[in-house]
């Protein structure tokens, strides 16, 4: 593993430095802007889930060496979102130019769902791994932090080829189905059709990977294979899912990324008319700015607006976000529908969590692990026993995706060998 994080952390940071001091040299004191992935759009009416619509060529940053030699295409294909809706969507494959003899056969692919970077536009790991870390000074602060690229590098590194997703979007508001673990699913899905129809093997073994937002995704996609009977999983990584959100809301609030808390009211929103009329009535003028503000930002912008702030002070009645959705039969309905747990996975599953994560609570990641042994699934249950750390600064949700990244991979290189 040692021989991975070398081909993972120079060639990234040799690339994060060049951009930066090319900047400085040129004189360039403005924050990159990201690339307009809108031009990947196109018609999608008569098109079959996973189709590719367009595809282009990018430069993912650490991939340019012949330490972790990579070629990368950034590509809009179709999906459907939660309720049946064909959409387009983007994401990015990832194919591994490194020599291994690790595999015999096609190389195997990695559907990967990332964990929460944020909403915006610019915030979409396709145009995070291109970017490595920008801020933005000028109001609305804000930063982007590829923190999933060393993870994707690595897998990379390790000889597998990776397809990873930007989370779906309604096409009317272009806002995100943020915490919607079917409509991230089925996205995955769709990748791994659209990666095979732009060159990987249909014969590659398919490993699944996802961490927080991404866990809820791959855990979907895991017990739900009936969605895409094409494409099937060998083994699967799933780390600290969310499942039920209900509590998820409760956990976060008033901690350091209570922002996250406005992308979850926002996916809500856009996912059905009742849902919209519903919620915006609940949120007072404070609430709605709030809202407004994290939604255009990155998850380092959403610290700057909301860190340690109390979503009380959102609501026309004072009550929480957590308190109102449990009030709400509606809001109730949605939520459900994203628990997993439900069927028997269709492949191994090494299911992690973390005993003090200030994120998602580790109760409900062992209640997952429970259902799925109970219907006969093949689950492994591991969990971090990292001591607490105070502040509840997600220092204990991200820590142990970090330490636990050699033993996962060695994990999933096993299952798909």
């Amino acid at each position: 593993m040692a021989s991975v994080l070398l081909r993972t952390v120079v060639p990234v940071t040799v690339d994060v430095l060049r951009i930066q001091i090319a900047r400085w040299l040129s004189g360039e004191r403005a924050a990159i802007r990201y690339p307009e992935r809108g031009r990947f759009r196109g018609p999608v009416a008569d098109a079959e889930p996973g189709a590719v619509l367009s595809a282009e060529p990018v430069q993912v940053l650490g991939t340019g060496s012949r330490l972790n030699p990579a070629t990368a295409t950034a590509f809009c294909y179709t999906t459907r979102d939660s309720s049946g809706r064909l959409i387009p969507a983007t994401g990015v494959l990832l194919r591994s130019r490194r020599l291994t003899a690790d595999h015999a056969g096609p190389r195997p692919l990695i559907a990967f769902a990332p964990s929460t970077q944020g909403v915006a536009r610019h915030c979409d790991p396709s145009v995070s791994c291109t970017v490595g870390l920008n801020l933005f000074l000028r109001p609305p602060v804000d930063c982007i932090i590829a923190y999933e690229l060393p993870v994707i590098l690595a897998l990379v590194a390790s000889g597998f080829h990776v397809v990873f997703i930007d989370y779906p979007r309604d096409e009317a508001t272009g806002v995100q189905y943020y915490g919607d673990n079917i409509a991230g699913g089925q996205a995955l899905a769709d990748a791994v059709r659209a990666a095979v129809e732009l060159g990987v093997s249909p014969r590659a073994p398919v490993g699944l990977w996802g961490f927080s937002q991404g866990g809820g995704a791959a855990g979907w996609l895991a017990e739900n294979p009936d969605y895409a009977p094409d494409v099937v999983p060998r083994a699967a990584v799933i780390g600290s899912p969310p499942s039920d959100l209900g509590a998820v809301l409760g956990h976060v609030d008033g901690g350091l990324i209570t922002g996250a808390l406005a992308y979850a009211v926002a996916g809500l929103m856009v996912s059905s008319d009742d849902l919209r009329r519903t919620l915006w009535s609940l949120f007072n003028e404070h609430g709605r700015a709030q809202i407004r503000a994290n939604t255009a930002t990155c998850a380092g912008g959403s610290i700057v607006t909301s860190a340690w702030a109390s979503t009380r002070r959102w609501t026309v009645s004072g009550q929480s976000l957590a308190e109102l959705a449990e009030s709400l039969p509606v809001v109730r309905r949605a939520l459900r529908r994203q628990q997993l747990g439900k069927r028997r996975p269709s492949c191994p599953v090494l299911l992690w969590g973390s005993a003090n994560d200030d994120v998602i609570p580790v109760g409900q990641v062992r209640e997952v692990a429970r259902r799925w042994d109970a219907v006969g699934g093949d689950v492994s249950y591991r969990e971090s026993m990292m001591p607490r750390i105070a502040g509840r600064t997600t220092l204990n949700h991200f820590l142990p995706y970090y330490l636990r990244l050699p033993r996962n991979i060695a994990w999933l290189l096993s299952g798909l060998r």
